[in-house]
């Protein structure tokens, strides 16, 4: 079970942030960055499940594949005023995601929690430092002319 939820876990998050960043990058061709999504998330999760089972490791690739189509859709659609709002919190969900299942697996295969993992408070300024620190990292699209995200074959000229 735990083998699975990682699967899932890792090709979701994984697809989902480099669907993300690749439908920004790639606004002009939404199929290529949907296909690279998709790929990225398929492969995530076929490889953190078939050290499990088959059935993880299709339930990795089936959430991978999800996570990839909804990053690239996300990130084509998104304004150019928040990409890098987007980016940042989707760096922040697949950090905190690893994060979790980290101590999900620590705890399974010790069977009693690490003293790093058991104190919320702990938990709560890791995740806050974490934020700060991926707010401080400064614009991660540099240049971005918003004539350039403009499609003028989605608006009515009337």
């Amino acid at each position: 079970m735990l083998g699975m939820i990682v699967a899932m876990s890792m090709g979701m998050m994984i697809g989902l942030t480099i669907g993300v960043i690749v439908g920004i990058w790639i606004t002009d061709n939404f199929f290529i960055a949907t296909v690279i999504g998709i790929a990225t998330g398929l492969a995530v999760g076929f490889i953190t499940g078939i050290p499990i089972s088959t059935i993880a490791a299709l339930d990795g690739m089936l959430s991978g594949l999800m996570g990839g189509m909804m990053g690239a859709m996300l990130g084509a659609m998104i304004q150019p005023s928040f990409q890098d709002s987007i980016v940042h919190l989707m760096f922040f969900l697949l950090l905190s995601t690893i994060f979790i299942l980290f101590n999900v697996i620590d705890q399974e295969a010790n069977k009693k929690p690490s003293p790093f993992y058991s104190h919320p408070l702990l938990t709560i300024i890791l995740f806050g430092m974490m934020f700060i620190l991926l707010n401080q990292l400064g614009p991660v699209f540099k240049n971005v002319d918003l004539q350039d995200q403009y499609h003028p074959e989605h608006h009515s000229t009337e």
